[in-house]
C-alpha cells in the first residue's frame, strides 16, 4: 500500500520504537468482525443456530471475529437481522460508554449506525436512543439498518448539536460523540482514503469537532458520560479535542 509520506513521517514521529511493528499491519488484511442482534436473538441462540465456534472479540460480549470464506453478508440471519457487520474496533466506543438497560442515549455523529444499533441492544425497551446525524444523504443508511435490525427503542434526528439542545436540554445519561475525522484508521480496510488525504485534513476537521463538542455539556445531565471518538491517530484530532473541552467547558472532568 502507497501511503502518503507526510502521515508516515507524523506517525514515526508519534510513535518512535513502536513505528516499525505499527507499519507491519499493512501487509496484512484488515480483521472482519460481527455483533449478535441481542435485541433479536441471544448471543447462545445464534452460536447454536449457526453451530460455528467463533473466535470472541475480546473487548465485546457480543462480538467475534470471523473469516471471508463464512460470506457472511450473504447469509439468511445477516437478512434477518441477527447480526450487523462491523469492524471489530469501532465496537470499543459503545464499550466504553458502558450503557445500562433503561438509559436515555444519544448518538450525535451515527450514520450509518453500527454504533447506535450496538447501544440500542444495550438498552432494552425501557431504554431510548436518540440517534442523530447532521448529513440528510447519510440518514438512509442509518434508518435502513435500524429497521432491518427491528429496533424499536431508537428516534432518528437530522439535526445540528445545538439544535438538539435547544429541544431536549440536559436529557441524556450518556453520549456517544463518534466524531467526523480525517479517517486515518481506515487506511487498511480502504486504501482509496490514502489516496484522499491531504495534511490539511487534520486542521480542517479540528475546527468541525470542536464546533460539534461545543453542544455537548448542554445535553448532559449532571453525573452523565460522554464519550469521545474518531478512527484517526491524528494527536490534534483525538488527545487535542479532550484537552481543548475540559480547558473550555468547566463542568467536565476526565474519568478514564
Amino acid at each position: 500500500m502507497n501511503l502518503p509520506e507526510e502521515f508516515l513521517s507524523k506517525m514515526r514521529e508519534i510513535l518512535n520504537d513502536e513505528f516499525d511493528q505499527f507499519i507491519k499491519i499493512y501487509d496484512f488484511d484488515s480483521y472482519k468482525g460481527f455483533r449478535v442482534n441481542t435485541a433479536k436473538v441471544s448471543v447462545k441462540e445464534f452460536i447454536d443456530k449457526m453451530g460455528i465456534e467463533f473466535e470472541r472479540i475480546p473487548w465485546c460480549k457480543d462480538g467475534f471475529f470471523y473469516t471471508e470464506e463464512l460470506r457472511l453478508s450473504k447469509h439468511p440471519y445477516y437478512f434477518a437481522g441477527l447480526v450487523y457487520i462491523q469492524e471489530p474496533s469501532a465496537m470499543f466506543p459503545v464499550e466504553a460508554l458502558d450503557v445500562k438497560e433503561g438509559e436515555k442515549v444519544l448518538d450525535l455523529c451515527a450514520a450509518p449506525g453500527g454504533k447506535s444499533i450496538q447501544i440500542a441492544a444495550r438498552l432494552g425497551q425501557n431504554g431510548l436512543l436518540i440517534s442523530n446525524d447532521v448529513k440528510p444523504s447519510r440518514i438512509k443508511a442509518l434508518v435502513k439498518n435500524v429497521e432491518n435490525l427491528g429496533l424499536t427503542n431508537v428516534v432518528i434526528l437530522n439535526n445540528k448539536p445545538k439544535e438538539i439542545a435547544e429541544s431536549y436540554g440536559a436529557y441524556f445519561d450518556k453520549i456517544l460523540v463518534d466524531a467526523p475525522c480525517s479517517g486515518e484508521g481506515m487506511f487498511r480496510k480502504d486504501p482509496t482514503a490514502a489516496k484522499k488525504w491531504t495534511s490539511n485534513h487534520p486542521e480542517k476537521y479540528v475546527n468541525l469537532q470542536r464546533s460539534i463538542m461545543t453542544e455537548v455539556d448542554e445535553l448532559l445531565k449532571v453525573g452523565g458520560e460522554i464519550v469521545y471518538s474518531t478512527c484517526t491517530f491524528e494527536v490534534e484530532e483525538n488527545e487535542g479535542i479532550i484537552d481543548w473541552f475540559l480547558k473550555n467547558i468547566k463542568t467536565m472532568r476526565l474519568l478514564r
